[in-house]
């Protein structure tokens, strides 16, 4: 049982883990890979938690291990996954529903002031003016259209009637700033035509600001990941120890059917999607003048294909033998795409430097020769792309940035979160031939 008579400010790390009072609590600590092993099996266990274990005690030790053990889950996923991936969708549907449930038993227990607070820190959120009339701001809500929403979120959860315990949760007691859900609307994680608006106001009910917070706690939980993920990337590290070893783990956890209904699974990602490209791999694609040749090909090119087309999931890339099962993968899907972008080259890159189509093979791992085979894999490095500042300093006249570019540090996060973003929305990113 909660000790909520001894709940301190710390607290509001247990329902915001980007807040403040999380960050001095990862400051004060000692890193990831030094954590005692009882917070190493929590952020394994966490993406399995029964209701029960969703609840922290208001304790600083038990709230230090909350959220230590968080930071660990997500840096574990980042390390051998990718955006958009099963472990990253994993962790974000746990941490959705710990949150949403976390706030549900505070206000059970009458302490929604400590959820509003948390709340009011990413969301402009105001009381309804319930009276004779139902206001929000300078406007009025038709007591009937009260009522309707009241109905309509009974229905939702399928409840025809309820005790006075329970009628509350569904009762329109709050608005928020149609504005402030930017990144829920971004995400898919809400419809503007299914928010009741008034005045800019969105109206909602306790169970909708639960849902909401829940979900825009698992949106920041994806931008962290993706930011960690493009730090590795850019270190070239190969991560290791502890940060594996969970990942992998959590990765163990994702359920079986998903990797067969779903084209984000273990193993190659499926067929290479153009239309996902970045906008500096389309121009490098389209071939370059002599000066840009060998960086565009060699450094930029052969690494984005080869890590887009295999997509390294659930485990630390070191060999492509890890991830594919055919070589075909490697000569009849990725090599060609590389052969073109060589020969449109201005002259052809292989024309002379014939070397470089070794070259190709040994920046994707295979050492250097011209005819791979999977007992080659390893025999050098597997390369990663250069994030995006180092092609703007190094080939500034392929670095032509859209809109999406400015949500990424790195191409291959750019064509993750692309394809991510097509398949949420209907957009066609499932690969039946994959």
């Amino acid at each position: 049982m909660l000790g909520l008579d001894l709940i301190t400010p710390e607290y509001l790390a247990v329902l915001d883990p980007f807040a403040d009072e999380a960050k001095r609590i990862v400051e004060a600590s000692p890193p990831l890979e030094a954590l005692p092993a009882e917070i190493v099996e929590r952020a394994v266990r966490r993406v399995k938690w029964t209701t029960r274990e969703m609840l922290v005690e208001p304790d600083l030790e038990s709230i230090r291990a909350e959220v230590l053990s968080f930071y660990l889950m997500c840096q574990a996923v980042a390390s051998v996954s990718f955006p958009g991936s099963q472990e990253v969708r994993l962790i974000s549907e746990a941490t959705r529903n710990t949150l949403r449930y976390r706030m549900y038993d505070l206000f059970k227990r009458g302490q929604a002031d400590l959820c509003l607070r948390a709340v009011k820190r990413s969301i402009n959120l105001v009381d309804l003016e319930i009276g004779d009339t139902i206001r929000v701001d300078r406007f009025t809500i038709p007591r009937e259209d009260f009522y309707k929403l009241r109905d309509l979120k009974l229905a939702e959860d399928g409840l025809e009637t309820v005790d006075d315990r329970i009628l509350p949760q569904y009762l329109p007691r709050y608005a928020v700033r149609w504005t402030d859900l930017a990144p829920l609307l971004r995400h898919r994680r809400k419809e503007l035509a299914r928010l009741y608006l008034v005045g800019g106001w969105a109206v909602i009910t306790p169970r909708d600001l639960w849902d909401l917070y829940a979900n825009f706690i698992s949106v920041r939980l994806e931008d962290y990941v993706q930011s960690v993920y493009e730090r590795i990337l850019e270190s070239g590290a190969q991560p290791s120890g502890v940060l594996a070893r969970v990942g992998e783990r959590i990765s163990s956890l994702v359920p079986k059917e998903v990797f067969v209904r779903e084209e984000f699974g273990r193993g190659p990602a499926g067929r290479l999607r153009p239309e996902f490209f970045p906008p500096c791999m389309k121009l490098a694609l389209n071939g370059v003048g002599a000066g840009l040749r060998n960086y565009a090909v060699m450094m930029m090119l052969t690494p984005f294909l080869s890590y887009a087309r295999v997509a390294p999931s659930g485990k630390v890339a070191t060999r492509m033998a890890d991830f594919i099962k055919d070589i075909s993968v490697v000569r009849e899907e990725i090599a060609p795409l590389l052969f073109e972008a060589a020969e449109r080259c201005n002259p052809p890159l292989f024309q002379d430097q014939p070397q470089e189509k070794a070259g190709i093979f040994y920046h994707m791992g295979f050492g250097m020769t011209t005819e791979p085979t999977l007992s080659d894999s390893g025999r050098s490095k597997w390369y990663r792309p250069p994030n995006c500042s180092k092609i703007q300093m190094s080939a500034p006249s392929l670095c032509r940035p859209d809109e999406f570019c400015r949500k990424v540090k790195n191409p291959l996060t750019y064509y993750f979160r692309k394809r991510y973003e097509a398949s949420k929305g209907g957009g066609g990113a499932r690969d039946e031939d994959a």
